[in-house]
């Protein structure tokens, strides 16, 4: 029987397009909310429960979770700190930078000195680049869209700090280590803090701040029973079925992540597009940049219609994932090495954008 550790070898696996694909979709998926009067996506008018840039997002949540469980598993928690900074953070305060007062000088109504000078900018600025607080809106800046926001998917990025640190905390009182543990810890919280949400931290305090939370919490899980996890295409279908038979129901959301995560088991980690490694990782870019991309190109060009736009972003935002990937990311996690040399420890084999 084929397990799910007996296919996670190493870094030859699909997870590079799988993940770009995924930054795609949030860009499709947030096309209605950019460009008034685009129909609801295909996956809303399906299901009734998820748009597909929700999906996309669920999908990033879970192989986060599976990726990063692995590496502090391997690599030990300051090899796993180095990583987690120098793979956020970078790209984070660069995005930042030039959103903030790159794009909102130019953008804003407000005159620059006034806009610079704005105590809503800075707070923008300093709660995101420090992950300890969210913000979506800059002082003159897309008030006259149908969504004002200036980056609206960036909030998950402050989620998945904080559920790093959550994971790191785990670690360190040895419930990550053993395995019987952590599945009581697991199931336990799930029936805990789905039944009683007022007891969730207030960073979750929230349905689709729990929902991601949710599907990190499944990825940690299948990485720790990655020898128990049986992969076939069969389950994979069985799955579909399933959330077929419940779709309308109450009980389609369990089938759902039920799906999710199948799809997750069954495609991830085959080498099929392996090669796609040697170009780079371009789906944090795509991800932090798609939705300023879809704001530019409906400031510029108000009259294009949703798929128009969307098809514009893509690429904006592909190219600005491009040099994103070339003249920050790559570079900052060619330091991982050097600073885990610094800190005392012996070289480990990476795996693929942990």
């Amino acid at each position: 029987m084929t397990t799910l550790g007996n296919l996670f070898v190493g870094k030859h696996n699909n997870l590079t397009l799988i993940r770009l694909l995924a930054a795609f979709t949030v860009i499709y998926g947030h096309t209605p909310a950019i460009v008034a009067g685009t129909p609801a996506d295909w996956v809303t008018r399906t299901t009734n429960y998820a748009f597909s840039g929700g999906v996309a997002v669920d999908l990033f949540f879970l192989i986060s979770g599976f990726l990063v469980t692995a590496s502090i598993l391997k690599g030990g928690v300051r090899r796993y700190l180095v990583a987690r900074i120098l793979r956020i953070y970078p790209a984070l305060w660069v995005n930042l930078l030039l959103v903030t007062f790159v794009m909102g000088s130019v953008l804003t109504t407000l005159p620059l000195g006034e806009y610079l000078r704005h105590p809503d900018v800075w707070s923008y600025f300093t709660g995101l680049a420090g992950t300890f607080r969210g913000g979506f809106f800059l002082p003159g800046v897309f008030e006259t869209h149908s969504d004002h926001a200036v980056n609206g998917s960036i909030w998950s990025v402050l989620i998945e700090v904080w559920l790093y640190i959550f994971l790191l905390g785990f670690y360190l009182l040895g419930i990550l280590r053993h395995r019987a543990l952590f599945n009581v810890v697991f199931f336990v919280g799930i029936v805990a803090l789905w039944s009683a949400p007022e007891l969730t931290p207030s960073l979750f305090n929230n349905s689709t701040s729990r929902h991601v939370c949710l599907l990190f919490c499944i990825g940690a899980f299948l990485y720790i029973n990655r020898d128990s996890v049986p992969v076939s295409p069969f389950y994979l279908l069985v799955a579909l079925f399933l959330a077929g038979i419940t779709l309308g129901t109450d009980r389609f959301p369990f089938a759902y992540i039920l799906l999710l995560s199948t799809f997750f088991c069954v495609v991830s980690f085959y080498a099929q597009f392996a090669w796609l490694d040697r170009w780079g990782d371009y789906s944090y870019g795509v991800y932090l940049y798609g939705w300023p991309s879809q704001q530019l190109v409906a400031h510029y060009f108000p009259r294009l219609s949703g798929m128009e736009n969307c098809m514009y972003s893509c690429m904006l935002a592909l190219l600005c994932g491009f040099l994103s990937w070339h003249l920050v990311e790559k570079r900052a996690m060619k330091l991982k090495d050097g600073f885990s040399a610094k800190l005392g420890l012996l070289p480990l084999r990476t795996m693929k954008s942990t």
